[in-house]
């Protein structure tokens, strides 16, 4: 059997043991935050992009619109064109 004294020494090193895997943990309880929050920014960040996307392919479009436009009156009608 074992002694008090070798009874408590163990009770210590648990508690020792138990106390830095608790503050590990935390930490990585704090890493697994930033994270979240980089992929939430991430997210948001790919979400702006997307939309500034569709924004560009809706000018592009107009512009294409207003080219085929503008080419069209001046090869097929001379009057309506103010150059």
């Amino acid at each position: 059997m074992t002694s008090k004294k070798e009874m408590a020494e163990m009770l210590r090193q648990s508690v020792e043991t138990n106390n830095k895997l608790t503050k590990h943990i935390e930490a990585l309880w704090g890493e697994i935050g930033e994270k979240q929050s980089k992929i939430y920014e991430l997210n948001y960040e790919i979400s702006e992009l997307k939309e500034e996307k569709k924004d560009s392919s809706k000018k592009e479009d107009l512009i294409e619109s207003a080219q085929f436009q503008k080419e069209w009156l001046e090869n097929y009608n001379h009057s309506k064109v103010d150059n």
